[in-house]
């Protein structure tokens, strides 16, 4: 078998940008760690008192409380969708902002209750379309990543994901709290899936597609300038991660895209689109950096597609466009 695109070269980083902030704040005492654990685990266990449409409108209650309490975050949420809808009205883009921090809450909600549920349980909340798409892909025997986003509930979609025939890995940044980390990280082993951290992800990586398995990836949001590669994302430069890219045409493995919709009462659709192939993005004739630009731009081409088709899954609250191309003048606020 011929070597795959760019063998030779070293293992591209995954960054974590935001680990890198974290790094510079001061670390937290495991006192507050513990305290932060133990008021998890008190609203947690509040919700699994409730019937779930009860603890979802709680959720839905509290985010939206937070919501006008943390002014700057919604300041975010609105900016970022009246820039990327400017044809929407002020009371389009309200209610639009409203239905995604609802929705975040309520998939969070969903996925605390998966630790409670089976995995038959789990199937049955979750319809699935696309299968096919996936199936191609690992018959190349070379590998999949999963390209998805912050978008419905992206961890009931790793986990439905994962008992379809074979446990996947999931690329995650790590919380501040290491307590709170391991909580989540439970929920997300439950069934064989395993978490890697985007510190240590780059050869991990590669020794995962080297075994034909599958990895779940979100590329969905900022990272800081000389780690970008800029592509249009709503109409404007977002400054995006390379490194699927490069892992991509190093290793031919196959990216197929696939999203979770949610439909309502804890019952999500989940539908794999048609495998993106490292060819698409030319050959040797083809400067890499512009190949790993068209790959990077194609993700967030198919990305940007499944949010228009419903924007109020998508997470808004994060500052997906705080970086910007070197030169360029911020616009005034």
């Amino acid at each position: 078998m011929s070597a795959p695109p760019d063998a030779a070269a070293e293992p591209p980083p995954f960054p974590d940008t935001a680990a890198r902030g974290r790094r510079r704040k001061r670390r937290r005492s495991v006192l507050r760690q513990r305290a932060e654990l133990a008021l998890f685990r008190l609203a947690t266990g509040a919700l699994r008192l409730l019937p779930p449409p009860d603890a979802r409108r709680a959720a839905a209650a509290a985010a939206r409380l937070a919501l006008w309490i943390g002014s700057s975050r919604r300041r975010i949420l609105l900016k970022n969708l009246a820039a990327a809808f400017p044809e929407k009205s002020a009371g389009e883009i309200e209610d639009i902002a409203r239905r995604s921090i609802e929705g975040f809450a309520a998939a969070l909600v969903d996925f605390l209750e998966t630790g409670r549920l089976s995995a038959e349980e789990i199937r049955s909340r979750v319809s699935i379309a696309g299968a096919e798409h996936l199936a191609a892909a690992r018959a190349r025997g070379r590998g999949v990543f999963l390209l998805s986003a912050h978008f419905g509930s992206w961890e009931i979609a790793a986990l439905a994901a994962g008992l379809m025939g074979e446990p996947i890995a999931l690329l995650v940044r790590t919380l501040d709290n290491p307590l709170l980390e391991e909580e989540l990280a439970r929920l997300r082993r439950r069934f064989g899936n395993r978490p890697i951290a985007k510190k240590e992800a780059a050869r991990e990586l590669l020794r995962t597609m080297a075994r034909n398995e599958s990895v779940a990836i979100l590329v969905d949001q900022n990272v800081i300038p000389r780690e970008a590669v800029y592509v249009p994302f709503f109409g404007r430069l977002a400054a995006t991660t390379p490194a699927l890219a490069l892992l991509h045409l190093k290793t031919g493995a196959s990216v197929v895209p696939v999203f979770m919709w949610p439909e309502g009462d804890g019952r999500y659709r989940m539908e794999f689109e048609r495998p993106i192939l490292a060819a698409e993005f030319g050959g040797p004739e083809v400067e890499r950096e512009e190949r790993v630009r068209r790959a990077t731009a194609r993700y967030m081409e198919v990305i940007e597609a499944a949010i228009r088709r419903e924007p109020h899954a998508w997470l808004w609250l994060h500052d997906r466009w705080k970086s910007r191309p070197p030169g360029e003048v911020p616009p005034r606020s």
